[in-house]
């Protein structure tokens, strides 16, 4: 119990380090999450807490506190469909990859230690 208690003082002090306007937009709800976190999810949240404050400072955060609604309507999505293409294309030769490298690891590991 001392050690969730020392994390939730730790992580507003993190959360502290995010750009101005995403901290004051998205910091109540990251807290009230990691607050209502299990014990075992502390390490994913302090490392992906820290790789985000990393990112929003190197690529800037779109998102400001003046931003009435985050949401996107249906059709309004600024990604376009050639986006969407090269992501499945991404997506399929990962995917291949994956295939790839399981089945050539099935058949010289598996198959020559029998």
């Amino acid at each position: 119990m001392i050690a969730g208690s020392s994390l939730l003082f730790a992580y507003p002090l993190l959360l502290r380090l995010y750009p101005p306007a995403f901290k004051q937009r998205f910091a109540p709800e990251m807290l009230e999450i990691a607050q209502k976190a299990a014990p075992a999810e502390w390490p994913l949240i302090f490392g992906d807490t820290s790789l985000a404050i990393v990112r929003c400072w190197l690529e800037g955060s779109p998102s400001t506190a003046a931003e009435p609604n985050p949401y996107v309507p249906v059709g309004g999505s600024p990604v376009s469909a050639f986006g969407l293409l090269r992501g499945l294309a991404l997506s399929f030769a990962i995917i291949v990859g994956l295939c790839y490298a399981s089945h050539w690891w099935y058949y010289s590991v598996c198959l020559n230690a029998k």
